[in-house]
């Protein structure tokens, strides 16, 4: 083999990254490719390299000094001169070498830049529509990305997760501290049954009609008192008249924990369905098999035992209602709202979305003859109080617990329950607090 031939030979080891193994183990004397002449090393401002093949790093700019280290293809190093013949002069792990120009190029510098969003927008796994949602983020959250758009979209990181957002919707935040364009609540929701219209006018076509309770994705103040929103993916616009702005209410992160908290600040994702919900096997007043029959299937056979463990001891009860839908939430809401008006209905009935029947782990009951069902008679009975001596041993809590009203949000109520696991339910019980209390929140 030639002497030419030899280095394009070696030249192709190299670059499919097992030169360096066998340069390691000598077998193949790549000494031979030794640069003659005295090098040089010009100073350079450092730079980021990223090596191209596995590669050794010298103790001199030629293959016959001594390797200090090998690294694989992909690794980052700090260049910090040229040398003579095609060598660089790097720094790796606190050490400094040599490393041939021929299996690095220069990184290319990623620049972090923030971006604001210019309405409500879905963050997706990937750079299209068809990709799944990793959260939705309200207008005016800051993003920040260290890559430039392609074919539209924005690798982008928020709260700790990576996706992608289309360009459409963001925009390079200044630093300025301008307030976003959207209102500073984080919730809207509809005070009464609700038209969205076209144009901000009453004059504009009815795209939709909503229910008293609904929530809205307002993203602008349009003229005269009207809001722009999104809905069902179009845009709207609705008489701010028949809209209340809810400040500090927050979406939960976790809706799949056992101790979720939801309350009238912390709401359920929307629409969301609890992924284990199973038919309790306990009796109620009623006979039909329907939704509120069902709990989580830990909490299902959690009330199951206190079912169980109550009769034991005399005291019989029976189940009134447990998992409720998120449709059937909005319209029950609606229809207190009708009766009540709005003020009034959200005094004794959760919003949709911020009930815990949603959660799949919330469940009232009653006396074993039906009577008292949800209603404060329930208090002072046996069976309410051997509720509040014992739920908290089968991992229940009463939720909204007598002179708490101002912490939970809601009256005493001694027949809801709420499963959140025997040692929380126990811890929460010996120290006499709420949920809300264990954990700090509101």
């Amino acid at each position: 083999m030639t002497e030419v031939n030899k280095q394009r030979f070696y030249k192709k080891l190299a670059v499919t990254g097992l030169a360096f193994t066998l340069v390691g183990a000598g077998t193949l004397g790549l000494h031979s490719l030794n640069f003659t002449g005295e090098p040089t090393v010009a100073s350079a401002a450092a730079e980021t390299y990223t090596t191209t093949a596995n590669l050794n790093i010298r103790s001199g700019p030629s293959t016959s000094n001594a390797i200090i280290a090998t690294v694989k293809q992909g690794t980052q190093l700090t260049v910090v001169g040229q040398a003579a013949s095609g060598w660089l002069k790097v720094s790796y792990q606190g050490k400094t070498g040599y490393v041939s120009s021929q299996y690095v190029e220069k990184s290319v510098r990623s620049t972090t830049k923030t971006y604001v969003t210019t309405a409500n927008l879905n963050i997706r796994s990937g750079p299209s529509t068809s990709s799944t949602i990793v959260v939705t983020v309200k207008q005016g959250t800051q993003l920040t990305s260290t890559e430039q758009a392609a074919n539209g979209w924005l690798k982008v990181s928020y709260q700790g997760k990576t996706g992608y957002v289309s360009t459409q919707y963001v925009k390079e935040s200044t630093g300025s501290s301008e307030p976003a364009p959207a209102p500073a609540a984080s919730v809207y929701v509809a005070t009464a049954n609700l038209n969205v219209r076209t144009t901000a006018s009453t004059s504009g076509a009815v795209m939709a009609t909503l229910k008293a309770g609904t929530q809205l994705d307002v993203t602008a103040k349009a003229a005269n008192g009207w809001l722009k929103i999104t809905y069902q993916g179009k845009v709207g616009y609705v008489s701010g008249q028949y809209v209340r702005a809810l400040a500090g209410m927050k979406v939960v992160s976790n809706p799949e924990s056992i101790q979720v908290v939801v309350n009238k600040q912390n709401k359920l994702p929307e629409n969301y369905v609890p992924k284990d919900l199973v038919y309790t096997t306990i009796p109620f007043t009623f006979k039909e098999q329907t939704e509120k029959k069902k709990m989580r299937s830990e909490a299902a056979a959690a009330i199951a035992q206190l079912f169980a463990g109550a009769k034991k001891q005399g005291v019989t009860l029976l189940g009134v209602s447990a998992y409720r839908s998120h449709a059937t939430q909005s319209a029950l809401f609606s229809s207190y709202v009708q009766r009540d008006g709005y003020d009034k209905a959200a005094t004794y009935s959760a919003l949709p979305g911020t009930s815990e029947h949603e959660t799949g782990l919330g469940i009232d009951v009653t006396k074993g003859d039906g009577t008292c069902a949800a209603q404060d008679c329930f208090g002072g009975t046996k069976e309410a109080t051997w509720l509040d001596a014992h739920a908290a041993e089968y991992g229940f809590i009463i939720r909204y617990p007598k002179g708490k009203d101002a912490v939970t949000g809601y009256k005493y109520e001694p027949w809801h329950l709420r499963y959140v696991g025997k040692p929380v339910a126990q811890a929460i019980k010996s120290k006499g607090i709420t949920l809300e209390e264990y954990y700090g929140i509101k």
